[in-house]
């Protein structure tokens, strides 16, 4: 080992000053430790983390400020990261059940076991061969016990069963973590640069703080919006700034809580065509009643979540419909229900559709219930009312709903896709009938 002088030691990589925020270029050292300790100096934690995995939270953001000095520092804190996660997740549990955690053994009998630290309920579910007991984990949520060995996967799917981490296509992330985790603990030499070690402290700043109480999506703020739309074209924005100017005077008009910057022009009144939430308020009528509404009821806008969101499905008759919110399916027609349903929880309408159409095709990586591999957790299908049921089981608001049958013309979005006999699909043609 070559022995450097203290001043030598304190001399920066010249590979760490090429990272800068326009691309690859040259920094000078003073401005490059400013720009690398900024970038994750914005990935702060709550107050509500307990000081053992702040510290060590602390510490992968120390490492990753002296990358500057020495650019293999950067790998090191990436590397620290995922096993920090583990961390977090131990120093969470045991206090989740305030020191006492219940399980259920391989004969159904109840078993507790009262705990100051991890290693305790860790060594306690295992026989005296290191072996697991296989007892299942009695959840505070209404869920049925889970099977809990103590490990990071274990961890996880715990943590996501009690509510604590949210998010389907957060969730298909989980097995990454294991695997890089997995890789740290037992490591070949490797190197990463500086923007994927970031990502991963960034990443764990919001596993960390989901896990004591932040929500990793933050609610989607919606406003008021006006869409309309003539023969041509079709235009909305917030209400109070909606203008007639790209349409004609025969134009038609709805209003809509939704964000405003939002793709509306798939709008649909019955079916989930659009990415964000949004909920039906009035129309179809003119611009000048469109306003006159507005006016007279004052309605304001809200806050509602984006992730893990209920959809209901509908197939029948070789169709498979586009997903519906729960009240907009509860609020239809005795022959509307028809076919078979499916409740899928999914941070987005095409998740849960794209998943369900690969299902019905035959595709063996798709599963029927649970999670899948995909950004999806089908909970249940069966007729319209027992998904009904289930959807209030499972929180559901399952107050009818009844809207009119309106949508942009102009979209191109179909309302179903039909299932050939070859296992191919057709979609009908754009504005064409698609409900009965």
């Amino acid at each position: 080992m070559i022995i450097h002088k203290l001043a030598e030691l304190q001399q920066p990589d010249e590979a760490s000053l090429r990272f800068t925020p326009w691309g690859l270029a040259r920094m000078n050292p003073e401005d490059a430790a400013d720009f690398q300790q900024r970038l994750i100096g914005q990935f702060e934690l709550s107050g509500q983390v307990p000081e053992t995995t702040r510290k060590s939270f602390e510490r992968v953001r120390t490492i990753y400020s002296y990358g500057v000095l020495c650019y293999e520092l950067y790998t090191v804190a990436g590397d620290q990261a995922p096993l920090v996660v583990e961390q977090a997740l131990r120093d969470r549990f045991l206090p989740f059940y305030e020191g006492t955690v219940k399980f259920r053994d391989g004969q159904g009998n109840p078993q507790s076991v009262t705990a100051s630290q991890y290693d305790e309920v860790y060594r306690a579910i295992r026989r005296d061969d290191g072996r697991v007991r296989g007892w299942k984990l009695e959840l505070r949520s209404s869920r049925a016990p889970i099977t809990f060995n103590g490990e990071l996967s274990a961890l996880l799917r715990w943590a996501r069963a009690e509510g604590l981490l949210d998010g389907q296509r957060d969730r298909v992330r989980d097995t990454p973590r294991v695997q890089l985790r997995n890789f740290v603990a037992h490591p070949s030499y490797h190197l990463s640069m500086p923007p994927d070690a970031a990502a991963e402290i960034r990443e764990l700043a919001a596993i960390i703080n989901r896990l004591w109480g932040a929500l990793s999506g933050a609610p989607l703020a919606r406003e008021i919006v006006i869409v309309g739309w003539d023969d041509r074209t079709v235009t909305w924005s917030a209400a109070d700034r909606f203008s007639t100017g790209p349409i004609d005077g025969t134009a038609t008009c709805a209003v809509l809580r939704a964000a405003a910057d939002e793709d509306l022009g798939a709008y649909d009144s019955l079916f989930e065509a659009i990415t964000s939430p949004c909920e039906y308020l009035w129309g179809p009528g003119s611009c000048e009643e469109a306003r006159a509404w507005l006016n007279r009821e004052q309605p304001g806008g809200d806050q509602v979540p984006v992730l893990d969101r209920l959809f209901m499905l509908r197939y029948h008759g070789s169709r498979l419909y586009l997903p519906q919110a729960v009240p907009v399916a509860a609020g239809l027609t005795d022959q509307q229900r028809e076919g078979t349903w499916y409740l899928i929880r999914a941070d987005s309408p095409h998740d849960a559709f794209n998943h369900q159409r690969q299902l019905l095709s035959g595709d063996q990586q798709h599963v029927a219930r649970g999670h899948c591999a995909c950004p999806v957790d089908t909970l249940g299908d069966g007729a319209w009312q027992q998904v009904l049921r289930l959807a209030a089981k499972k929180d559901a608001d399952v107050t009818p709903i009844k809207v009119p049958d309106l949508r942009v013309p102009m979209s191109g979005t179909p309302r179903w896709h039909e299932h050939l006999s070859d296992g191919n699909w057709c979609l009908p043609a754009p504005g064409g009938p698609s409900m009965p």
